[in-house]
């Protein structure tokens, strides 16, 4: 069947679908709905180039979503050592801690509280280091970071000024995923910070370059990562 302006199937004076049109290229207009009948549609294009284009399932399994709720549990270490944190998988170091009550899981805790310390809320700050100190976080899987979400001290004083962001699969060596622009101050407001990487590590760290005198410190750290 051959025809100039395509051919046009109606039911009871309703449209169905038309095969061919006048536009260059013509196209088949469906009109309504389609039932497979447990059928598949097969071969169409890989990469779709128009938001309201299909996408097939390699496309979707190659392009991740981003996950808009933090990865981080609440962590609480009640205990000298890391061994409450070692029960979820997640376990958290520091260059230093001021005290108990400024140890470094408080930075992971999700609630703050001032002062208290022994897991249940508060702050991590260093013992007196201003210069190349850093908190880390070990994951219990290998994920991609998109966005880090960081907060200073309650006080906005002590500050951390020079900072970046690292991470690792050996906790040993690091890449650098985001450099902060100096100065980059965090202070006592939750700030997002985007990061482009396409690994997947295990071991994120916030590494300060410099900080205010005298323990500078954070309240909080979040990570966000994608669907993989």
């Amino acid at each position: 069947m051959e025809t100039e302006h395509g051919f046009l199937l109606k039911t009871r004076g309703e449209d169905i679908c038309q095969l061919g049109t006048n536009d260059n290229p013509p196209e088949i207009n469906i009109y309504k709905h389609i039932r497979m009948n447990g059928k598949r549609i097969t071969n169409y294009s890989k990469l779709p180039r128009f938001p309201h284009e299909v996408a097939n399932k390699l496309y979707v399994g190659q392009n991740p979503r981003k996950i808009l709720n933090g990865y981080l549990p609440t962590l609480k270490s009640k205990t000298e050592g890391r061994r409450a944190n070692s029960k979820s998988g997640f376990i958290v170091s520091a260059s230093s801690e001021y005290s108990r009550q400024f140890r470094a899981e408080n930075v992971f805790n999700n609630i703050y509280t001032f002062g208290c310390g022994d897991g249940a809320g508060g702050e991590w700050t260093t013992n007196s280091e201003t210069t190349n100190f850093w908190i880390q976080i070990k994951c219990p899987d290998m994920v991609r970071v998109w966005k880090v979400r960081l907060r200073g001290r309650e006080s906005n004083t002590q500050r951390i000024f020079s900072w970046r962001t690292e991470a690792s699969i050996d906790g040993q060596t690091f890449t650098v995923l985001y450099e902060a622009p100096q100065p980059s101050f965090l202070g006592n407001e939750i700030q997002d910070f985007s990061i482009d990487t396409q690994n997947r590590y295990n071991y994120y760290r916030l590494f300060r370059l410099e900080g205010e005198k005298t323990n500078p410190g954070l309240s909080f750290m979040q990570l966000f990562i994608y669907s993989e």
